[in-house]
């Protein structure tokens, strides 16, 4: 919007000092926040990055990086809102640093249920990430976990580990129809198991389990890939020496294990038909396949979605002392890609209590019907049978919820600096929420954005759309990880007009949103009421600053934000914070254009960083601070009646809120009540305090000077009262409030008089003792301090013929009034 002041002639009655009445108007146009007129924006910003254009540095500019607006209720009693807007700055490394990154991938069957393309597109988006990153750093490492029922551990020696048994595994045929397993290269599972009795289930189960863990995932690196492991030094790809020993080695050697799967067309150089391609980790076949490209498309599924479990593995790698390269949180990462609402989860009672071979229905019984079983998996327990339990039911709300908060847990301890000290991304592929369920799709999704570092970190995609929108979004998120972002350090300030409101103790308040989630202070408690309205189905991130009435001082409300965004946050992230406080009425606000605050002191003060080390992750905030000033609320405020009170140095001047006087001065008070109605208005009482600092203090005083007891004003009239004070050498500053009883409460008005050191002057005279004539002329004396009492005898002078006989007075205490010596002479 415009920042064009116009000059306002005036701020309503008693203001100020009339030095510094009037000021100027900028009221905001519009209520609307989508409008660009509520704004105020700061404009270009331009800052020093050293690794732009390759390491080469240079300036960077943006454009509205703060945006700020306020406003206020109409009214006696007015709500005054101060919003402020903050996007981030972006900066780049150089060179780019290496990573570690953990890919946890759910690999769950409505990945690919009913013909869906999400689990291939997942697959084709992870390869094309990880060349991504690999083409910023070739020192980055990577490492995939994939997750379902419980998390597939990479293993330092390569495979994935999966207790098949101990979890109960819900075997499918391998068909090319239906879910599509074919689609998992080299994937051996024939078989499909439908008893519910768990001794039954291990005996049938235990050989598929044997003959799934020979599946090719099983033979390829998930820990910490490296592109040596891919690529030659020239950037070759290397052969998939892995794929050619299983095809001579395992496949050979049992061919039928696989029916339907697409290793029969590698194993027999034919090309996948029509039909198959759409699931292969490319549109033009498997010929040109690297190393990478097989080993992800040979990645299992499984069944339900524990995010908390895969989660939980990234910590455990994380907390692994060697595991990653740095202890630098923005060269740690996990990137969760799911399609999935969380349904199941750990139970923390028994993480470790999973099925074996000797194992019976009676060994998981809860201590009470209906209580979780006594399983790894959080699952209360609905019927006799554990395996029925897991596979022929959807979760019951309350382990949606619990599914959900674990996760989010689990991610708090990657983000924790203390913990896992990584930054979390999310990939939501088609996300929705579990019918019937406690959880909306935006719910899910909210709660998702806080599983993320922030909220801007979570991206959808959907299996159609673009060409091949889930590879952009996961490209777009890895993008994140090479650049460096900083926002504005902010400090808000706004000096109500405490001439004409005061603020009203307890009222302030700080709310904010970052990238679609709501914000809490960092003290604030978790609101677990729904029927509070300002409940959220997801944890608050707290990252306001605490505020409360020691943020307001002498009417100035002072809040430092911090840098906002608050970190981490990508390019896309915005900040909205707002901050309420309440302001009432006093003694001569009466009108329709009275400001809320002094319109100079209300502001944003804020400084931008510049990036002065390619290589390093540091920020310099050592731009010069740049202001923006609020909009200047007017309102209007039709009190019947008022009472002002204002000082001055003159009898026939006294017109000012505020004076700066030397002490042993004489000042005069006046104080107006004025009735604004048609009809007389009786006040039972008027009275004035001196030195107490609040209109509460005032009030409890028994030091009262009484102006005026049961008087009347006329009707659109006025009284007047005035009276003295003269300051003493004790004084400093003298609060002074005048509280007018109107019989329904008080009214009150304020002035104040800062006691400052000043300067007097006195004359000394020199007089013949027997005749009272000058014998010399008169000594002006200035400049002296008119708290220290002065010696007569210091201006005694040595006068020719002339002797000192005695002087009036001997000690002249100007604080008094006096401002003359006389010294005496007699001749000699």
């Amino acid at each position: 919007m415009s920042t064009t002041k116009t000059s306002c002639p005036y701020q309503g009655p008693g203001m100020q000092n009339p030095v510094d009445v009037g000021g100027y108007d900028m009221i905001r146009p519009t209520e609307d926040p989508s409008d660009p007129d509520y704004w105020i924006t700061s404009g270009n910003t331009t800052v020093y990055d050293a690794g732009y254009d390759d390491g080469r540095g240079g300036l960077i500019h943006f454009q509205d990086r703060i945006r700020i607006s306020k406003g206020a209720s109409d009214g006696c009693s007015s709500t005054v809102t101060l919003d402020v807007e903050a996007n981030p700055l972006v900066y780049s490394y150089y060179p780019p640093h290496s990573l570690d990154v953990i890919f946890v991938l759910d690999v769950t069957a409505s990945m690919m249920s009913g013909g869906s393309r999400k689990m291939a597109l997942a697959k084709r988006a992870l390869s094309q990430t990880i060349q991504l990153l690999w083409q910023q750093n070739k020192e980055t490492r990577v490492t995939i976990v994939p997750f379902a029922r419980d998390a597939y551990v990479p293993l330092p020696g390569g495979g994935l580990s999966y207790d098949y048994l101990g979890t109960l595994f819900t075997w499918r045929r391998s068909t090319t129809s239906g879910n599509r397993i074919g689609q998992i290269l080299g994937y051996r599972n024939g078989s499909y198991v439908s008893t519910t009795d768990i001794p039954t289930y291990m005996a049938q189960s235990a050989p598929i389990a044997a003959s799934t863990e020979l599946s090719l995932y099983n033979y390829y690196n998930y820990y910490k890939i490296q592109y040596s492991d891919i690529y030659e030094d020239d950037g070759t790809p290397r052969t998939d020496s892995v794929l050619s020993r299983y095809l001579s080695d395992v496949y050979a050697q049992n061919p039928g294990a696989y029916a339907g799967n697409f290793i029969q067309n590698v194993a027999a150089g034919t090309p996948l038909d029509s039909t198959q391609l759409p699931y292969s980790m490319n549109d033009t076949g498997y010929e040109s396949n690297t190393v990478l490209d097989n080993l992800i498309w040979a990645i299992p599924y499984g069944e339900d979605t524990n995010t908390e479990a895969g989660l939980n593995e990234a910590y455990t790698l994380f907390t692994t002392p060697g595991f990653a390269q740095s202890d630098d949180l923005r060269r740690r990462a996990v990137i969760l890609i799911t399609d999935g609402q969380a349904n199941r989860s750990v139970n923390p009672g028994y993480p470790g209590r999973y099925a074996t071979p000797g194992s019976t229905d009676s060994d998981y019984f809860p201590s009470m019907p209906g209580e979780p079983w006594r399983y790894f998996m959080y699952l209360q327990q609905t019927v006799s049978s554990l395996i029925s339990e897991i596979a022929n039911r959807s979760a019951t709300s309350e382990e949606l919820v619990l599914a959900l908060k674990r996760a989010w847990e689990t991610a708090g301890r990657i983000k924790d600096p203390a913990g896992g000290n990584a930054s979390v991304f999310v990939l939501g592929i088609e996300i929705d929420a579990q019918s019937p369920g406690p959880y909306t799709r935006e719910d899910v999704l909210d709660i998702m954005r806080t599983i993320a570092s922030t909220g801007s970190y979570l991206h959808e995609a959907a299996e159609g759309g673009s060409d091949n929108p889930i590879i952009e979004e996961l490209e777009r998120l890895a993008r994140y990880l090479f650049i460096l972002t900083g926002g504005p350090q902010v400090t808000i300030t706004d000096t109500v007009n405490t001439a004409l409101f005061d603020y009203v103790p307890g009222s302030i308040r700080i709310t904010g949103e970052q990238d679609g989630i709501k914000l809490k202070s960092i003290s604030a408690p978790d609101i677990t009421d729904p029927l509070d309205p300002d409940y959220t189905v997801y944890t608050k991130p707290a990252l306001l600053p605490d505020i409360s009435d020691a943020n307001v001082q002498d009417g100035v409300v002072t809040v430092g934000l911090g840098e906002v965004p608050y970190p981490p946050v990508s390019p896309d992230s915005r900040t909205r914070i707002r901050v309420t406080y309440r302001i009432e009425n006093k003694g001569p606000a009466h009108g329709s254009h009275l400001h809320t605050n002094n319109d100079e002191g209300t502001l944003v003060s804020f400084q931008e960083a510049n990036h002065l080390d390619a290589a390093s992750t540091e920020l310099t905030y050592d731009n010069p601070t740049r202001i923006l000033h609020f909009q200047t609320p007017v309102i209007s405020c039709h009190s019947g009646f008022t009472v002002e009170k204002f000082v001055g140095t003159e009898a026939d001047d006294v017109i000012y809120k505020s004076l700066s006087v030397s002490a042993c001065q004489e000042i005069y008070y006046r104080v107006i009540v004025h009735n604004y109605t048609d009809v007389p208005m009786h006040f039972p009482l008027l009275y004035e305090v001196q030195n107490v600092r609040t209109v509460q203090e005032a009030r409890a005083s028994t030091r009262r000077r009484i102006l005026a007891e049961d008087f009347t004003v006329p009707a659109g009239s006025y009284q007047e009262f005035t009276f003295q004070y003269i300051t003493n050498c004790s004084d400093t500053v003298i609060p002074d409030f005048a509280i007018l009883e109107t019989g329904n409460g008080i009214l009150y008005d304020n002035a104040v008089i800062a006691v400052k050191e000043g300067s007097a002057h006195y004359t000394v005279q020199y007089l013949n003792r027997c005749t009272g004539i000058r014998i010399c002329p008169d000594k002006l004396v200035t400049g002296a301090d008119p708290c220290k009492p002065i010696d007569a005898c210091s201006h005694i002078l040595r006068l020719p013929c002339w002797k000192f006989v005695c002087a009036c007075p001997y000690r002249l205490d100007l604080c008094e009034g006096d401002n003359i010596i006389k010294l005496y002479y007699v001749p000699r």
